[in-house]
């Protein structure tokens, strides 16, 4: 294992000093992206070793991404490719992620085609993360479905709602997107975001789904806050409650996470996570996960994650330790 992190890390540092990204088109235009990949190494207590490096399947973990953007006047606009070799969605490893048109007028926005959900405090960009895994793996929030949506931005708050396919993503049949039927139930997302306090920002959702099927509706509850204490120290807390007919553990499912990260200094920071379940079903767990930036393109991540339960809801998926290093290049 620590061959592995040591080739990955002298691998991105020989790299960023050669490359040069291009943001730019021109007034209109602008290309953006990211290529992230990870070394990790699983270690149960009960034995059974594993390790994945750069073939993970895993969107956290290994995947590439590149997006353009444009602007129009009123209109702006996102189409991203995404790249997750050897993908484990049970679709295929690439395809179109973003393809969305939004439309402003003042502090009205109204957006249609395909988008992220509002809902969860950690990101679907690896990029936009401070640890490499979440903080469970059945993660009850959203992913990226098709649509519309309006968003109201006031003075220390904004409002939005999204009327989509459906609330979560059908992997099995499409490329990280919802079932693609507007005909067989919908999805509702209904949110709210307090930003009226200097440096605190609350946020508060509803996801709902009522499907065409006898296992009757869906709906997830999420809340998180964030607050910059001082301009090296933030906090922040997550609670989620998913009411699922189909799954076979059972209906319910609930999440809590807080999260503490400290910046050392322009070039390292760390991240601290406590993350479970409030019926303790699958056990709590701890991470740690410094980050290392070399330049504005590129830094270098690790991680270390305990889980004290058989039915781990994180990446060990049982009772022990998780380790991983990953590399992150950003334009």
């Amino acid at each position: 294992m620590i061959k592995k992190l040591t080739g990955l890390t002298a691998s991105v540092v020989a790299l960023a000093s050669i490359v040069n990204a291009e943001v730019k088109i021109n007034d209109n235009l602008a290309v953006s992206g990211y290529a992230v990949g990870a070394s990790t190494l699983t270690d149960p207590d009960s034995g059974g070793t594993t390790s994945t490096s750069f073939d993970s399947g895993t969107t956290n973990f290994d995947a590439v991404k590149v997006a353009l953007t444009g602007t129009y006047d009123a209109i702006s606009g996102k189409v991203s490719l995404f790249y997750v070799p050897e993908s484990t969605s049970g679709a295929s490893e690439a395809g179109l992620l973003d393809a969305y048109l939004t439309y402003t007028a003042g502090s009205v926005a109204v957006t249609g085609g395909k988008f992220l959900s509002y809902l969860g405090y950690e990101a679907w960009d690896a990029i936009n993360m401070t640890t490499i895994t979440y903080g469970n793996s059945w993660n009850p929030i959203p992913g990226y479905h098709t649509g519309a949506k309006i968003d109201y931005t006031g003075e220390g708050f904004s409002l939005g709602a999204a009327i989509v396919d459906s609330l979560y993503m059908d992997t099995a049949q499409h490329f990280f997107g919802g079932d693609g039927s507007f005909t067989e139930g919908l999805g509702y997302e209904f949110v709210a975001t307090y930003t009226g306090v200097e440096k605190l920002t609350v946020f508060t959702g509803l996801g709902i789904e009522d499907p065409d099927t006898a296992f009757g509706s869906t709906w997830v509850f999420d809340i998180w806050a964030s607050y910059a204490l001082t301009d090296k120290l933030s906090i922040a807390g997550e609670y989620s409650y998913v009411d699922n007919p189909t799954y076979s553990a059972g209906s319910t499912l609930d999440y809590w996470a807080v999260f503490s990260t400290y910046t050392f200094s322009d070039k390292i920071a760390a991240t601290g996570r406590v993350s479970g379940t409030i019926s303790d079903e699958y056990g709590t767990q701890f991470t740690f996960a410094p980050t290392y930036t070399i330049n504005s393109n590129f830094s270098v991540r690790g991680e270390v994650t305990y889980s004290d339960s058989a039915n781990s809801s994180v990446q060990v998926g049982s009772k022990g330790f998780f380790y991983a290093v990953q590399g992150i290049f950003k334009f």
